[in-house]
């Protein structure tokens, strides 16, 4: 009897601790679900965040120009405005069919609003207008109405709202580009003349002495071609070409230093009405162009070649491409009446749709504001100039 007590008493002990050691494990089992589930949660989240992160930004209308354009040019000025000047305008406030536009006018964000400013010397379009470090503004070149090419400039003074003529230039230019240089000077190359040779003379102004000073040439003749200043000094010069082609596929470089082009290397294809917008880290972003280009590619100072950089959606070509405060880049209007933005990110290097603007435009002013924002504004639209202007807001 005393046997029998004993072995139960031993089989319950063991029963009892076979179910302890199951506990602990089935308890850790547990534990590493929850864990996983913890871990799937916690990705999830931060997939969220990560794509809370990235905004695409918004658009919204905002005032109209008083005049329609296409063929201008604008610049953002330091006070956190922007200022568009001349082109082909439909007169919607002179009350004549189309012409070539004499007024310029500036955007203020805080109001959302467009008004003149004091009526330039001469009329132009396809001209170029730089800020100089003073708050001045320069135009340079184009074409008049009775000239082709203009080798006249003039300086708009914002604390006077006056214009006044700048010494003769050394060269007519339409198309041409133009960039401002570190030491304040401004840089011209290229363009063509009143007899419609393209050239590629460059030359620099130099505000101090209001004087022009012809210096050394490019290596092409180019029209319709893009200068990039780069953060070491140098100017970038990519494209150009007819719209019709033949477009230039070698790059140069311009030392203002020692007064020298330098070949920058062959892009992937030949452009021109394409962008080059200077990245944060240095490199510099070119898109489109024409030929239904969807292709673009940086150049890097550091090695002096070319990458990839994908593509576009859709083509193109006549668009304008602004250089975000995060570093990102949106592309606004192409070629054949695109609502569609884009937006190209360096640092994955993809594209990603941006949102549409409310008017279809191509040969239009897109301007990045001190503030972040981008003014989008007048081109061609649906067979008519435009006035309409749209805000993106990052």
């Amino acid at each position: 009897m005393f046997k029998l007590v004993l072995f139960i008493g031993l089989l319950l002990i063991g029963l009892l601790a076979c179910s302890n050691s199951t506990e602990p494990s089935t308890g850790t089992m547990s534990a590493g679900i929850d864990k996983t589930e913890d871990s799937s949660d916690q990705l999830v989240n931060e997939n969220k965040s990560d794509s809370l992160t990235i905004s695409t930004g918004s658009i919204s209308d905002t005032g109209e120009m008083a005049e329609k354009r296409i063929q201008f040019t604008g610049v953002a000025l330091p006070d956190g405005r922007a200022l568009v000047m001349g082109g082909i305008s439909e007169g919607a406030s002179q009350g004549y069919s189309k012409a070539m536009s004499k007024t310029s006018e500036i955007f203020d964000p805080a109001t959302g609003t467009w008004d003149f400013i004091a009526e330039p010397i001469k009329e132009r379009k396809s001209l170029i207008l730089v800020v100089l470090n003073d708050g001045r503004v320069i135009a340079t070149g184009g074409a008049g109405n009775q000239e082709f090419a203009l080798d006249r400039a003039e300086v708009w003074n914002p604390e006077t709202n006056a214009w006044s003529e700048t010494s003769t230039m050394k060269f007519e230019r339409v198309d041409a580009a133009g960039v401002l240089l570190n030491d304040g000077r401004v840089l011209l190359s290229g363009g063509a003349d009143n007899e419609l040779r393209k050239h590629s003379s460059t030359e620099i102004y130099d505000p101090s002495t209001d004087t022009w000073t012809e210096v050394a040439s490019m290596t092409e003749k180019r029209i319709l071609h893009t200068a990039t200043l780069l953060n070491d000094g140098r100017v970038l010069v990519t494209g150009g070409g007819n719209p019709d082609g033949p477009f230039i596929k070698m790059a140069e470089v311009y030392d203002p230093q020692n007064n020298t082009w330098s070949l920058a290397g062959e892009m992937s294809t030949g452009r021109t009405l394409h962008t080059a917008t200077l990245l944060k880290d240095g490199r510099v972003l070119v898109i489109g162009g024409m030929g239904k280009r969807k292709t673009a590619e940086i150049w890097d100072p550091a090695t002096e070649g070319w990458t990839s950089a994908g593509e576009t959606e859709i083509p193109r070509a006549k668009h304008q491409a602004n250089l975000l405060p995060d570093g990102r880049v949106l592309v606004t209007g192409a070629l054949g009446n695109k609502v569609e933005t884009e937006i190209y990110d360096p640092e994955s290097n993809a594209w990603t749709p941006g949102p549409d603007m409310s008017s279809s435009r191509y040969s239009h002013v897109a301007l990045t504001l001190s503030d972040g924002s981008v003014i989008i504004t007048g081109g061609f639209g649906q067979k008519k100039s435009l006035a309409v202007s749209e805000l993106y807001t990052p």
